[in-house]
């Protein structure tokens, strides 16, 4: 009887994680793990970014890329939105950060904010009716991350969130990105400065 219980517990627990990551997608997974968790076979990008179609999506997010290292797995999974098109104000882009952001939240707590507008900039460029116009120019930043000084759940190191302008000046389109780097991420970087 007890093995029995010991049994559905660790089957409970293993059902639970596998869940609760992003994407259903999990630190150090392989292709073929990976691809078994998509809508369809992963498709090579450039070194070791594949575009994916994760059977578990977020409708705000429309394209997927995962980071995968032959020796440690997956490492790294980038999520971009559909095209937000955007007034000179910015509000649809800001409008639709704060929605993610809050619902991430809900999963891995409070985010340190980074809402920057370079000081440097014409000072009317400053002013929010140019608000898109210094993000597409670069001056102005807007995400939100969780992990910094603090651990994190699904063997995350950490979740990033930014605005991305696509075009524009004082209206345009522009997308959300969401970054989510596993604690193995550090061995790619590692192995990669090791050339120095």
């Amino acid at each position: 009887m007890k093995r029995v219980f010991v049994f559905l517990s660790v089957l409970f627990l293993t059902i639970i994680s596998t869940f609760s990551a992003p994407f259903g997608l999990k630190m150090g997974m392989s292709l073929d793990e990976i691809s078994k968790n998509c809508e369809e076979q992963p498709s090579f990008l450039k070194d070791e970014i594949y575009l994916i179609k994760p059977i578990k999506s977020h409708p705000v997010f429309q394209y997927y890329a995962v980071y995968v290292n032959s020796k440690i797995g997956l490492y790294q999974i980038r999520a971009v939105s559909d095209t937000i098109t955007c007034n000179k104000y910015g509000t649809e882009i800001q409008n639709a950060f704060n929605n993610v952001k809050d619902r991430i939240a809900k999963t891995y707590g409070k985010p340190k904010i980074h809402d920057y507008v370079d000081p440097n900039i014409f000072l009317s460029y400053q002013k929010e009716e140019y608000w898109f116009c210094s993000l597409v120019e670069g001056s102005r930043e807007l995400s939100a991350s969780w992990g910094e000084n603090e651990s994190l759940s699904d063997d995350l190191d950490s979740v990033v969130l930014e605005c991305m302008a696509d075009s524009g000046y004082l209206d345009g389109t522009a997308n959300l990105i969401l970054y989510y780097y596993f604690n193995n991420a550090k061995f790619v970087e590692d192995e990669q400065d090791s050339v120095f």
